[in-house]
């Protein structure tokens, strides 16, 4: 990879965000309850905490709720220095991969 490469790369942002938006991140959670899919944005600074004791440096605590059955889904998502999931507690539903997100969508 050369030198263009990795500054076009660096400056995308994260997997999974808009094209013009580098510092939001998204994820996407099944609901355990009605299967709904939810997809939240996360801002890189102002959502995820540096945090010691836990399996990454990084955390997302968040708070998810489906537009079906209206179902509260409680995140706690651990990450590395690059932005990605180390971990994943979910209470009340699943993370989901972005393909399993659109593959509900599309259905």
């Amino acid at each position: 990879m050369g030198f263009w490469d990795k500054l076009k790369k660096s400056l995308r942002g994260s997997p999974g965000a808009p094209q013009g938006d580098p510092y939001g991140m998204w994820f996407h959670f099944r609901c355990n309850k009605c299967g709904s899919v939810v997809r939240i944005r996360a801002h890189k600074f102002n959502d995820i905490n540096h945090e010691d004791g836990g399996p990454g440096p990084l955390v997302l605590r968040k708070d998810v709720m489906d537009n079906k059955c209206f179902q509260l889904m409680r995140a706690e998502i651990w990450l590395d220095a690059n932005y990605e999931v180390v971990s994943a507690e979910v209470t009340g539903g699943k993370l989901i991969s972005q393909k399993e997100y659109e593959a509900a969508q599309a259905q």
